[in-house]
């Protein structure tokens, strides 16, 4: 059984990473205020708002500084998280002053401090003060949180792992509930809400909430629509020979999966068929081309070099794939600029599409982690055109 949450151990060993990184660069310890960074680096989550969240590493220990309102939640036993100091409210009060004497008490407050941006992100309304107006702060640890979270642990494989399991629930059920006549969005609320149902009575209490975002996503376009990878229409009614584009992206542990299918309504037309196949191919070609050592830009350059073959180069709109974890877009990307070459550990969607005018779009999308000798494909829902006519 999946433990659905990341140890302590792992969370002293991003510590511990991080700190390395800081020292290497001169710096004497850390503040972190993005909520993902916090997330990562100690396994507090909470609602980002104008008021600002901050997390201080040191050496020895570990602090945050929260809103009233978050002061109980952040104080948990299972969070790396060894004192809490909380102001009251933004802005009656002085939360930079408050991190000020946070790194004070940490010990780093006389010396450099790397932190992810200067103060609180400007985000609802929220107009600063900058931390630098108080204490010694210098920005860049941005990059060493982006960097650690590039490659990913076993036990953050087997979470995503867990989420592809239940992918392939929520696309069956998507697929059973498609009907001429009906809108994406009434589809998609009832076949999230018995998702959602089935997935938290199977998991039970192991399952946390860690945003607000639905534990089970299942989203689709239609028709026309589908040619606008990321269009927000839900409401374009389901017509007898259109394309459906679905997208279902369940979250376990706080990390997220990605499972997408070109379907059909209805016998599919020779063009859509046609189509249909080369997408089908290309995405072959680009799991087929994923290894160790493998430049990242080369993965694209197979797909690219296939579509100018296939005459469908000219409907193409984004790369071929992205990392995915506790976001559902991370770096490195599969992208004919990406520097660098493919390691152990990483993830990635692949997604080669392309979107042809008057008639629709064409995608699939695998979660794809890379092993030591290759790679495994943790999504496994079908991918030919027979059994996704709907």
């Amino acid at each position: 059984m999946t433990d659905l949450s990341i140890s302590e151990s792992e969370y002293r060993e991003r510590k511990r990473a991080l700190l390395e990184r800081a020292e290497a660069d001169g710096y004497d310890g850390l503040v972190l205020f993005g909520s993902l960074n916090i997330h990562y680096a100690s396994g507090m989550y909470h609602l980002p708002t104008e008021r600002p969240v901050a997390l201080g590493i040191a050496d020895e220990r570990v602090e945050a500084v929260v809103p009233r309102l978050e002061r109980e939640h952040a104080a948990r036993d299972d969070f790396l998280i060894d004192g809490v100091t909380s102001y009251f409210e933004y802005p009656q009060d002085e939360p930079m002053e408050s991190v000020a004497e946070m790194c004070d008490r940490l010990g780093i407050a006389d010396g450099a401090i790397a932190v992810d941006s200067d103060g609180s992100p400007a985000r609802n309304g929220y107009t600063g003060p900058a931390l630098s107006s108080v204490v010694a702060a210098d920005v860049g640890v941005e990059a060493y949180v982006t960097e650690l979270r590039e490659t990913k642990s076993d036990h953050e494989i087997e979470l995503i792992r867990e989420a592809s399991v239940w992918a392939n629930l929520g696309h069956r059920l998507l697929q059973e509930r498609i009907e001429v006549g009906r809108r994406p969005i009434e589809v998609r609320a009832e076949v999230e809400a018995e998702a959602v149902k089935t997935m938290l009575d199977t998991l039970g209490d192991r399952y946390e909430m860690r945003s607000w975002a639905n534990p089970m996503q299942c989203l689709f376009t239609t028709g026309d629509v589908t040619a606008l990878p990321h269009s927000m229409d839900q409401t374009t009614r389901i017509e007898r020979g259109d394309n459906v584009v679905t997208i279902v992206k369940p979250t376990v542990g706080g990390y997220t999966t990605e499972l997408e299918r070109t379907m059909f309504v209805g016998e599919a037309s020779d063009d859509q068929r046609t189509y249909f196949e080369i997408m089908r191919e290309s995405q072959e070609i680009a799991i087929d081309a994923i290894a160790p050592g493998v430049e990242y830009a080369a993965v694209e350059e197979a797909v690219v070099d296939y579509y100018e073959e296939q005459g469908v180069i000219e409907y193409t709109q984004h790369h071929v794939g992205h990392n995915i974890g506790l976001e559902g877009h991370e770096r490195p990307f599969l992208d004919v600029a990406s520097e660098g070459t493919i390691r152990p550990g990483e993830l990635f969607t692949v997604e080669p599409g392309f979107y042809v005018p008057g008639l629709g779009g064409f995608r699939h999308s695998d979660t794809v982690a890379v092993t030591e000798d290759g790679t495994e494909t943790l999504t496994y829902y079908p991918r030919d055109l027979e059994r996704l006519i709907v």
